[in-house]
C-alpha cells in the first residue's frame, strides 16, 4: 500500500504562526517576531514529524532573541 509522506507531513505555517505569536509577545513585537518565527520554521520544515515544530519554533526564536546585542 503507497502512502504520499509529502501530504501526511504538511505544515500549515499560518496556522503554527498564530499559534505561537501569543507566546512570544513578552519579549518582542510585531514584525520581527514573525520575521524570525518564518525563519525558524523554514530551517525547521524539513522535518518529518511535526508534533513538536511549535515549541522547538518558540525556543529557537527565543534563542536568537538572546542573542541579540542589547539596543
Amino acid at each position: 500500500m503507497a502512502t504520499d509522506l509529502d501530504s501526511v507531513h504538511v505544515v500549515d505555517r499560518l496556522e503554527l504562526v498564530e499559534s505561537v505569536r501569543p507566546r512570544l509577545a513578552d519579549v518582542a513585537g510585531g514584525q520581527d517576531i514573525d520575521a524570525m518565527i518564518g525563519a525558524a520554521l523554514d530551517e525547521l520544515t524539513p522535518a518529518t514529524v511535526t508534533t513538536y515544530l511549535p515549541i522547538l519554533v518558540e525556543r529557537q526564536v527565543r534563542a536568537r532573541l538572546d542573542l541579540r546585542p542589547p539596543a
